[in-house]
Parts: C-alpha cells; sequence; structure tokens
C-alpha cells in the first residue's frame, strides 16, 4: 500500500509540473510573438526613417527613429546602435546640433569596436565645431574645423575658411577655400572668395580662372556676385566693351545698387560700342 500511495503521489508531480511546463511554453510563445511583433515594428519604423533621411526630410526621419528607439526587444543593441546613429546625423543636418551632440554622447557610451570609437569623437568635434559657429565663438569653432580637417574631413575646411574670414586671418582664409575647392570644384562660393581675392592682389588670370569656373559650376548660389566680379575683371583688364556688354545683361537680371550704377556710369564712359 505504501509503495502504490508513492506511485500515486509521483504522478501527481509529473501531471503538475506538466501543467507548469504547458504554461511555461504558453506565456513563453506569447512572449515571443509580442516580441516578434515588436522587432517587426521597430525594422519597419527604422526603414521608414531612413527613406525620409534619405529623402533629406530630416524631421519626419526623426520621428521615425525616435519612435523605433521606444520598441524595446531581445539583443537589440545593435539595432538601436544603427538607428541612433542615424538620428545622430539627422539632427545634425537639421541644424540641431544640441540634439545632435546628446545622441552622439549617448553613442560614445555605447560598446563599439575601436574604429567606430575614433569616428565618433571627430564627429563629436564637427558638431561641436558648428555650435560654437552658430554662437559666432569662430576661434572655437576654427580650432573643431581645422582638426577634423586634418583628419581627412576635408569638406571642414569650407567652415575653416569661413571663420578665419570672420577673424580677419585673410592668408588662412584663401589656404582653407582652396583646399576646399579641390575636394569641392563645384563650390561657387569657393571660387567667389578665391577670384574676389586674386582681383584685388592684381592677379587678374588667377582671378579668372576662378570667376569661370565658378559660372561653368552647377552651383547657382553666387551668379550675381560672380557676374558682378566678370564684369570688373574685363575693366581690369581694359577689356571695356566687354565688360560694358556684361554689364548691360547684368542691370537686366539683377538689382541695380549704388556700386553696381557707378561701375555702369564708368564703363559707359570708356565703351566704343555704336
Amino acid at each position: 500500500m505504501k509503495h502504490k500511495g508513492v506511485s500515486k503521489s509521483s504522478k501527481k508531480i509529473k501531471q503538475l509540473v506538466a501543467v507548469l511546463v504547458m504554461l511555461l511554453i504558453g506565456l513563453g510563445s506569447v512572449g515571443a510573438v509580442r516580441q516578434y511583433n515588436r522587432m517587426q515594428n521597430k525594422q519597419e519604423l527604422r526603414t521608414q526613417g531612413i527613406e525620409q533621411y534619405h529623402a533629406g526630410a530630416y524631421s519626419q526621419a526623426i520621428e521615425y527613429f525616435q519612435q523605433a528607439l521606444e520598441e524595446k526587444t531581445w539583443f537589440d543593441q545593435k539595432t538601436d546602435w544603427d538607428i541612433r546613429l542615424y538620428l545622430a546625423d539627422s539632427y545634425f543636418l537639421d541644424g540641431q546640433y544640441i540634439f545632435a551632440m546628446e545622441q552622439y554622447e549617448i553613442l560614445s557610451e555605447m560598446p563599439r569596436d575601436e574604429e567606430y570609437a575614433d569616428e565618433l569623437s571627430l564627429q563629436t568635434q564637427i558638431v561641436q565645431g558648428f555650435i560654437d559657429y552658430s554662437h559666432q565663438d569662430y576661434e572655437a569653432a576654427l580650432s573643431s574645423f581645422q582638426a577634423v580637417a586634418e583628419a581627412g574631413h576635408l569638406e571642414c575646411t569650407l567652415y575653416a575658411g569661413i571663420c578665419a574670414d570672420e577673424l580677419g586671418r585673410e592668408d588662412e582664409k584663401i589656404a582653407y577655400l582652396t583646399t576646399y575647392l579641390s575636394y569641392d570644384p563645384n563650390s561657387a562660393y569657393a571660387c567667389t572668395q578665391l577670384a574676389d581675392y586674386y582681383l584685388t592682389q592684381g592677379r587678374y588670370e588667377t582671378s579668372g580662372q576662378y570667376i569661370r569656373q565658378g559660372l561653368q559650376s552647377t552651383d547657382r548660389s553666387c551668379d550675381e556676385a560672380l557676374r558682378f566680379l566678370e564684369i570688373v575683371y574685363n575693366e581690369y583688364c581694359h577689356n571695356y566693351n566687354e565688360a560694358y556688354t556684361l554689364m548691360k545683361q547684368y542691370i537686366e537680371e539683377f538689382p541695380v545698387s549704388e556700386k553696381v550704377q557707378r561701375e555702369y556710369d564708368f564703363l559707359l564712359t570708356r565703351q566704343t560700342i555704336e
């Protein structure tokens, strides 16, 4: 009788264990389904954010990336790193430098390979440069832009040149803008600044080269300034008829300031066109 009692008790324990196992399996299945759905939703939000990011709609991208980070899933550290990096870049490209800095600082504390740490350090310095630049602290901004430019980010030489200009360091400005133009030959701004500098230095041939490069680029942001420089360049080269012809075209397209009017009046006395 004792043996049978033990057998019945053992059977009940096994049944209870089976029930508990089934319950745990059920709960685990529910949890797994929830995790799967969250993961799917997280990936969908990430994809939508990346689409907006590449479309240049950074504000919308930021919203999607923030929502994606709010979806907590198992083993999501690698995915969150990627999403947060896009979020930081979106803030930066949207001109929200303080928020971009916050995200880069979070990223720097997340464990990744050493190569990522070096790149994040440079990106953080770039953002700091823009924060200082927006606060008109050109000395500090120039220091940051110079450091990252020396590390290979030549796109920052444009802002280094602008800061040098604000600080009255003309030689540095020209050096930085010349470097930037080698990085982006299509920059009308750099062409305009260099053309103007060499024109005032009496180096007309060099100035003319930059004027032509700027006018031939697809960047139309400095057409007004470049077209006027082209007129003055021809005047300085004593090509008065050409300068006068260009001036007549200019005043049909752009506002006539006092400086433009004076140049027009001068060329009117020098031209020999009937």
